[in-house]
């Protein structure tokens, strides 16, 4: 039986949709001065969390050897209101050349045998691919590159086109500078056998924003003294490694060992991305605070007294530490080579991101937090957690330059 429905123009199926499109790379002679390519999946500062600004602060320690910036986002650009002030990310930038562009725009982006390449997602490394392919036709050879890894990425997808994709981008080799953002992470990378031309671990650090925020707290933190116990967890129903479901899950278990009476007792926050409120089947509202700016992020932090936080990944994640530091008790989940339950009094790391598991330790939590509402408590890094800055930790690591091949 034949079909007898129309084909479908291939440029407008999904299945084109599907694949990643190839930068377009133009290549000219170049001017004989190294230019250092900073390579970010966006340039919104309001939207710049976690990843994007650690990239940034690492790539800054860089920026002291080359003369020529470019910042190149995998976006389309915004307003120049709208994005980050490129020269604060440029190490004694008077002098310097500091440009911006877009990888994926209406012209190809130009390139030159001048150019050094700084890497943090794996898609990312697909302008350093066709670059060296350019490279090679010109008669030159590789330059090595940078790559700044934050998360095993591959574990970001299903086997399949991307997850074999993100996985070759760290086969590169004798070419590829490595830094990672945690010892856990590249412990993970460590048992995986990966033959880096350089390994180099950067120490995490605190937000900024929120080391400012302790700062002016005295590093004291008030009793969180209010008529009910508020759990903050972070609710990311589209991300599978954050563990959406087990957490509702687990959090409906413990409500439903609770009479009417003590339920009421508790108030429940989600926040991490948009999603519907939700009331589970003891009643308890879940109230979806979307992505927070850093400041109600932060005033969150201040006035809550139990934090969850699962990731599935070797990356120890930013959120449980934060909590920890604003003096949470705080669950999350092992992973791998990650256990992170002995770097902070108030950190609770679960073998999984089990429900049974999860309502066994809230309800240690709540005795715990019951107790935590009068009082001044000094506010504690977790020991993972450097005092410094990324960008003083990656420039202690006195990292050598990349510089061009001919």
């Amino acid at each position: 039986m034949q079909n007898s429905t129309q084909p479908i123009s291939y440029a407008q199926s999904k299945y084109k949709e599907s694949v990643i499109a190839r930068p377009r790379l133009s290549f000219g002679a170049g001017k004989g001065q190294p230019r250092l390519n900073i390579i970010l999946p966006h340039f919104f500062s309001n939207w710049a969390f976690g990843g994007v600004v650690s990239a940034l602060q690492v790539a800054k320690a860089l920026t002291a050897h080359y003369d020529s910036i470019r910042f190149l986002s995998l976006n389309h650009l915004g307003a120049p209101e709208e994005m980050f002030n490129f020269s604060e990310f440029v190490e004694n930038p008077a002098g310097k050349t500091i440009e911006y562009d877009a990888v994926f725009g209406d012209e190809p982006l130009d390139t030159s045998p001048d150019d050094v390449f700084f890497c943090t997602y794996w898609i990312g490394t697909m302008v350093w691919e066709e670059h060296s392919r350019l490279m090679e036709m010109a008669g030159n050879s590789k330059t090595p590159f940078y790559y700044f890894i934050q998360d095993y990425e591959p574990g970001f997808y299903p086997f399949g086109y991307r997850f074999a994709m993100s996985q070759a981008s760290y086969r590169h080799h004798e070419y590829t500078h490595v830094l990672f953002n945690s010892h856990t992470l590249a412990e993970w990378f460590d048992e995986k056998d990966y033959p880096f031309a350089e390994r180099h671990v950067v120490v995490p650090s605190l937000n900024q924003y929120l080391r400012e925020r302790l700062d002016n707290l005295g590093w004291q933190l008030r009793g969180k003294d209010s008529d009910k116990i508020v759990i903050f967890f972070y609710g990311r129903p589209e991300q599978p490694r954050n563990c959406f479901a087990p957490i509702l899950a687990g959090l409906d278990m413990f409500f439903n060992e609770l009479s009417p009476q003590e339920r009421s007792g508790f108030h429940v926050i989600s926040a991490g991305q948009e999603h519907e409120d939700i009331i589970l089947s003891s009643g308890v509202p879940i109230k979806s605070m979307g992505k927070l700016s850093m400041e109600k992020y932060a005033s969150y932090l201040e006035f809550s007294h139990i934090g969850i936080s699962f990731m599935v990944s070797p990356h120890p994640s930013y959120p449980p530490l934060e909590m920890a530091s604003f003096g949470l008790y705080t669950i999350t989940n092992d992973f791998g080579p990650k256990n992170i339950s002995s770097n902070h009094p108030n950190l609770k790391s679960l073998p999984a991101p089990d429900p049974v598991l999860l309502a066994a330790e809230l309800r240690k939590a709540a005795q715990w937090a019951a107790k935590r509402k009068s009082g001044i408590h000094k506010a504690v890094l977790p020991s993972c957690i450097s005092p410094l800055t990324w960008e003083e930790n990656a420039r202690a690591l006195d990292l050598l330059p990349v510089y061009p091949c001919r």
